[in-house]
């Protein structure tokens, strides 16, 4: 199973743009925050306020997990400015094109900052034809283990 190919079929799986359950924490303080997400270059991306708690946890403790139904991410967030500033042309194209309203209402906020998860980890489980995989990624080394769940057993 070639790594580079599962990779490609993880992140199209993903799709360009998702809802997906954000983790953060700090000093035994966990949060959750459901996030609109735009997947590409291989790193999945969104905003948020810096006035929100999740902003000040990713500040101390920038290890989060990403979900996104039977899928879970661990990896690194990074702050990657406003949305506007140069460099983000490709996130805005994206979020005009997948969610207009959020791109109008939160945007233009000073307070705004765009976040760049770069996967660690993933762990993700696929029900086909009566098989259950569990396909766990391992971005860092370029590992694929895969692994059948028969039910337990």
């Amino acid at each position: 199973m070639n790594f580079e190919e599962q990779k490609k079929d993880f992140f199209d799986r993903l799709g360009e743009s998702c809802y997906m359950v954000l983790a953060t924490s700090y000093k035994d303080y966990p949060m959750a925050s459901t996030m609109t997400c735009l997947v590409f270059d291989g790193k999945i991306w969104m905003q948020t306020d810096k006035k929100f708690p999740k902003y000040e946890q990713i500040v101390k403790n920038n290890q989060v997990a990403l979900c996104k139904h039977a899928t879970q991410i661990e990896g690194t967030a990074e702050f990657c400015g406003h949305p506007l500033d140069k460099g983000n042309e490709k996130f805005v194209e994206l979020i005009k094109k997948y969610y207009p309203e959020t791109y109008k209402m939160y945007s233009n906020i000073n307070s705004e900052v765009v976040i760049k998860v770069t996967p660690k980890k993933a762990i993700d489980w696929r029900y086909e034809k009566g098989d259950n995989k569990i396909f766990n990624f391992d971005f860092e080394n370029e590992k694929l283990d895969v692994q059948i769940y028969n039910n337990g057993k």
